[in-house]
């Protein structure tokens, strides 16, 4: 009896230390499972379009921005961007100024750092200081894939 007793005890404490408990999730359990991207809808009182151009890290971001009331190009704008990644792990690079190229356009270089489910992130105010966001995401594979 006092054998039984000792082993439940030693099955208990083994088995709340982790040995035989539930497994722990590791990254390559969730492979596959990356979050939603995010809408590409723009929140404020412009429309804002984007697109990334260039090599597998090095991008060209190009914004054309648009009034939503009568689809006029949005001059004298100040837009920041940054990055973010959401799979297979989270993290956020630095901020950048965009520059208007031409009316309504604005360009920036940007540098992802590795393979994996990206988003650039924009914030556009206009000259009176108000404010619209959007979002562009995309991939990036890993050289060979």
């Amino acid at each position: 009896m006092r054998s039984m007793i000792v082993a439940a005890v030693l099955l208990a404490v083994l088995t709340g230390a982790g040995c035989g408990g539930k497994k722990k999730q590791s990254v390559f359990d969730t492979a596959g499972k990356c979050p939603t991207p995010p809408s590409t809808n723009s929140a404020g009182n412009a429309q804002i379009s984007a697109q990334a151009t260039g090599g597998r890290y090095s991008k060209l971001v190009v914004v054309h921005a648009k009034e939503k009331a009568n689809g006029a190009p949005i001059k004298g704008g100040k837009i920041t961007l940054h990055a973010e990644m959401s799979c297979p792990m989270s993290m956020r690079l630095i901020n950048k100024n965009m520059q208007e190229t031409s009316p309504g356009t604005y360009k920036a270089g940007y540098s992802l750092i590795m393979p994996g489910q990206w988003a650039f992130y924009f914030v556009l105010r206009d000259k009176n200081g108000d404010a619209t966001t959007s979002a562009f995401p995309l991939t990036i594979k890993a050289p060979g894939s």
